[in-house]
């Protein structure tokens, strides 16, 4: 009840979220008018009176419907973290899942995506921005965050400013600047992968290509790369983005991946669904996570695990993974673990381990 009554007074709030802050500008903007027309009038008469409670009944009516105030609002990574160069940023687009009723025994759910920016040194939110389930994040390149989108028959690309959110690069500019990249781009993202600031990726003409930012040229390697982060993302999702280097043979992660789930220390929770989130082949360690039940609501936890002496190097409890992401997403950085665990975000210190800040994506706002 508890839970409920907080989301109910947090939704009283512009959190990013393009669905709820617009009818909760509608319901604020309403008020507002009635007390200009009360304050003009200068009484408050019985048709007045009857006008607010009226207003506040079908504002909080309008919220609850329209707004998700005080509703269930699941939220899924739909990318990798991403970070500027300094570490300083973390950007990921996450996607809110909206329960519109059901329907012959079926649910009905809309979804609504949201780019988001929040500031490691402070754990405040950056800057957000309202996407689509037509944006995918490419990764940084170019000084700034590529985008693709799949407009029409063919993709397009912009450049996001990673400290504020703006376009560095609108799709127009991109199209004009970079025409002949453009003119083979294809519309699906999986067909494109970003490897030490070269962008590789197959034509619509059949070809593969590299772009470094200026010129396109056509390169066979884009193939391999390309089959080789398919393979490695099917089984950890966001790998090239703590990963930045362009591996030949996905078979050496998927073994490792798959002798860290036999380790004997990860086999004690084999019947709790242990997934890998991430894997270092040189330093031979990886990153694991399990729930502490079957049970949807339990704790998740997340611990790394050293393959040389096969034993569990540190663990922690990140709280509740929801159903909708399953799995908590990880993006190992220099001195950080920044986790995105469903419906929040948290970074973890890499020396101490300990938990530096929690972030509500919902809300978008650290928790207090």
């Amino acid at each position: 009840m508890d839970n409920i009554f907080q989301r109910y007074i947090d939704s009283w709030r512009f959190n990013g979220w393009f669905i709820h802050d617009i009818f909760l500008g509608i319901v604020i903007g309403v008020g507002l008018l009635l007390l200009l027309y009360a304050l003009f009038k200068r009484r408050l008469n019985f048709a007045l009176v009857i006008a607010f409670i009226l207003y506040t009944f079908l504002g909080n009516l309008l919220m609850i419907v329209f707004g998700l105030a005080g509703r269930s609002f699941p939220i899924n990574s739909e990318s990798p973290i991403y970070t500027d160069d300094a570490q300083k940023i973390a950007v990921q687009m996450v996607e809110g899942s909206e329960n519109n009723g059901t329907s012959n025994g079926i649910s009905q759910i809309i979804s609504h995506h949201l780019i988001i920016a929040i500031n490691l040194q402070t754990g405040e939110k950056q800057w957000t921005k309202p996407s689509s389930s037509k944006e995918t994040l490419i990764g940084n390149f170019m000084g700034g965050l590529l985008v693709h989108h799949r407009d029409g028959e063919y993709g397009k690309l912009s450049l996001l400013d990673m400290k504020t959110g703006e376009e560095k690069l609108s799709e127009k500019e991109f199209t004009e600047k970079h025409k002949q990249l453009i003119d083979v781009l294809d519309k699906g993202s999986h067909n494109i992968v970003l490897l030490e600031n070269n962008l590789y990726l197959e034509g619509i003409d059949g070809k593969f290509y590299r772009f470094d930012g200026k010129k396109l040229i056509e390169d066979n390697k884009a193939e391999k790369y390309l089959s080789t982060k398919f393979f490695i993302e099917s089984d950890i999702p966001g790998y090239f983005a703590s990963h930045n280097q362009p591996l030949e043979d996905y078979e050496e992660v998927r073994e490792f991946s798959s002798n860290v789930l036999a380790g004997p220390a990860i086999q004690i929770y084999k019947n709790l669904e242990p997934a890998v989130l991430d894997v270092d082949l040189q330093q031979q360690t990886a990153i694991v996570s399990y729930r502490q039940t079957k049970r949807e609501s339990a704790d998740s936890i997340v611990l790394s695990y050293d393959m040389k002496n096969h034993h569990i190097i540190w663990e922690e409890n990140i709280g509740v993974v929801n159903a909708e992401q399953k799995n908590p997403g990880v993006r190992t950085l220099e001195n950080y673990y920044a986790i995105q665990a469903g419906d929040e975000f948290l970074l973890l210190d890499k020396d101490t381990k300990k938990e530096l800040f929690r972030y509500q994506l919902r809300w978008n706002r650290p928790v207090r």
